[in-house]
Order: structure tokens, then sequence, then C-alpha cells
């Protein structure tokens, strides 16, 4: 409640203020944006199976999606075809695009996975491969996890949580609505239209553990310009204990940095989501905090945004989550509960809302070089597409 309040506080200061405070939430920064389409935009919407947790882009048309309730990545079209599905044996949560596939993170075994993956491949019928963890040689844990020591005293606070962790992996799959799973063979979408092609074609891809990540809880991650990943990790805990980071590692998995503290107060909670801007700052949606925290290359806070005062207050709160980065360096963030997505500036200044008809819980996001916007949506099930500028 002390931080939404003092967030109704500040907006009552101008804008040099904000940049001082390091939080903005005033209409808008010095730069003129691009014209906006008016609310609500249109979009075109493609049913999938269950709840999307998050999505890329694999090509031309083609979007990779993780979902609430299968085990596997799925990749449709924007024809309202779902393509094939890539079998995984563990939970893949969330994923981005590389140059040469795709990385995602899976909850069953802690793990970050790469995959080669080409979307001209051909979707004829292929025997399903598991996409197995590498086995793990020993120490080769605490090297890929970045830990430079390990001491009984950390593995016995490791086996006191593991019942807390354990129940926190069931509890993982968080809000959603409860609802009966779309059906399989087609039907109706929530918007009325039909599901096609939901028992598609798996493919056959490679793929393997890039890194294990221990007791770190992985969850979004990016793949950055320069071929790098950048993920968000968390400790598992609730309430007061609870506490996630950065990592960066390398294309051979590799801790390259860590963004954890500054001066030495921690920037996360429970990160979620996150990008990277075209400036290499470090975009997360932090779920506890109810934020979106920009963090740059050098470990310094560049700003908190926590919502904006025509759009959430104690009732419609800030749940940010997916984001995303367009062509004028504007960050786009989802807002879950409130059902819209907010559109700021590279200084964390609000500039703009987007909403469309029938928008239920969006998630995951990401945007292709014409500023077209892919929307996962939890709980409308499905993808949808827009355009938001003139």
């Amino acid at each position: 409640m002390e931080k939404l309040a003092n967030l109704f506080h500040h907006n009552h200061h101008d804008s040099h203020s904000h940049e001082q405070q390091g939080k903005h939430n005033g209409k808008n920064g010095n730069k003129t944006p691009p014209e906006f389409q008016s609310n609500p935009v249109d979009a075109t919407k493609t049913p999938c199976g269950a709840g999307v947790l998050d999505l890329c882009l694999l090509g031309k048309d083609q979007v990779g999606v993780c979902t609430y309730a299968k085990k596997e990545i799925e990749v449709y079209d924007m024809k309202r075809t779902k393509v094939i599905g890539l079998s995984a044996t563990g939970f893949p949560q969330y994923l981005d695009k590389t140059n040469v596939g795709l990385v995602f993170t899976d909850l069953d075994t802690n793990s970050i996975f790469q995959a080669t993956y080409s979307p001209s491949m051909p979707n004829e019928d292929k025997k399903d491969v598991e996409m197995v963890p590498k086995k793990k040689e020993k120490g080769d844990l605490k090297k890929k996890t970045g830990s430079s020591k390990s001491s009984e005293k950390d593995m016995k606070t490791g086996k006191k949580q593991t019942k807390e962790k354990t129940k926190v992996k069931e509890d993982e799959k968080m809000e959603v609505d409860a609802e009966d799973d779309a059906p399989e063979k087609g039907g109706k979408s929530n918007d009325g239209s039909e599901t096609t092609g939901l028992n598609a074609n798996k493919r056959d891809i490679k793929a393997e553990s890039l890194v294990a990540t221990g007791d770190w809880i992985p969850r979004g991650i990016h793949s950055t310009k320069n071929g790098d990943i950048i993920v968000c990790l968390w400790n598992g805990l609730r309430n007061e204990k609870s506490h996630g980071k950065v990592v960066k590692y390398s294309k051979a998995g590799k801790v390259v940095k860590e963004f954890d503290t500054h001066n030495h107060k921690p920037f996360f909670s429970c990160p979620m989501y996150i990008t990277e801007s075209k400036h290499e700052d470090i975009c997360v949606s932090d779920w506890k905090r109810k934020s979106v925290i920009v963090v740059t290359q050098s470990s310094s806070k560049k700003f908190e945004y926590e919502g904006h005062k025509d759009q959430n207050d104690e009732e419609k709160q800030f749940d940010p989550r997916g984001l995303c980065v367009d062509s004028f360096n504007h960050i786009i963030v989802a807002d879950y509960w409130y059902h819209r997505l907010h559109i700021i500036d590279d200084r964390g200044h609000f500039l703009q809302y987007i909403v469309y008809d029938n928008i239920r819980g969006p998630t995951g996001l990401c945007i292709d070089e014409n500023n077209t916007l892919y929307v996962g949506e939890l709980g409308g099930k499905c993808v949808s597409v827009t355009k938001y500028l003139k």
C-alpha cells in the first residue's frame, strides 16, 4: 500500500523529479511519440489449445508458443493453423528466437534449452523426438550456475527449502482463469471462430540443455543482439524471502554477468519476463513488485515503472507480464489483470495504452520489424495480432 501511495504522490511532481527518483508515471517525456491508432485497435486472433504463457517469432508468419497446459512448444502460422508441435520432456514456459533456432526455460528440470529449428523445414509427419537434457558431469552444475563456492551449509539450506519449492512448482501456473481447456479437435474459440489443426504434426529437432540453474527457477528468457542469453531467475520463495536476479549467459552457456544488486539493494523480487532495449538496457517485469524495472549494462537502475494513474489504482493494480521493444525504442508491457497493454518511452514515461475487443489476460509479447504486435493471451487462449501505429 505504501508503494501505491507513493505512486500517486509522485504523479504530482514534474518530469524532472521523476527522473531524479528513477520512477516515471507521467504521460509523456520530451520526445514526441509517433501517432497511435485509436482504441480499440483492430486485432486478428489465432486460437490455441490452451492459455498462452509466452511466444516468439520464429519466421515469417510463424510464432512459437508456450502454453499453460501442454508440455510442448507449439508453432502456429497466422492463418489459424497449428503447423507443428515440438516435443519436450519437461514443462517449457518461456522462449525466444536465436540465430539458429530457439531457446527456452524448462520448469521441471530447472534448465535452459537451446534447439535448432528452421521455419522452412517441411511439415510432413515425423517421429517424435524428445528434447532430453545432457547428462551432467560432477561439478558441472556448480560451474554453469555461476556459483563460485559450495558449502555444506548451502546444501542443508537447499534441503530445507525442497518441500517449499516443490509446492511453488505446483503453484507455478499462477493466476490462470479457472476454465476448461479449449477442445483439441476443433470447435469454437473465445471469439467464436473455428479452431483448426490442433492435432498437427510433430517435428524432429535437435535440442540440448545449455544451462542447469540448480535451485534457481528459470523464467523469462531473451536472446540479445550479440547472441548472448539473458534469463530471469527466481529463488522460488514467497513473501519477503522472494528474491530474483538476471543472468547473462554466453552462447556456450557460461556466465557473462549477473544483475542482482546495486549499492547492496536488490533489483528484483520475482522477475518474470525480460527483453532488451535498443540501447541494450535490460527490461524486466517483476511479478511481486508489480513493476517494470529497467537496468543498464553497468548494473545501475535506469527507472522503475509502476503503472499509470489513469490506468491503474488500488482496485486495478498494475500486473506487468510480457514485454517487447518497438523500432522507436518504446517498451510495450502486457498488463495481465487489467487486460491492456502499456506503451512507455525509454525513460519510463507513459505514452499510450492499447486495447482491442475481447482481450483477456495478455501475457507474452513479441513484435516484428514493421511494428506488427503479437500478443499471447492466457485467459483468451489465443495469439492476437495488431497494428497499433498509424
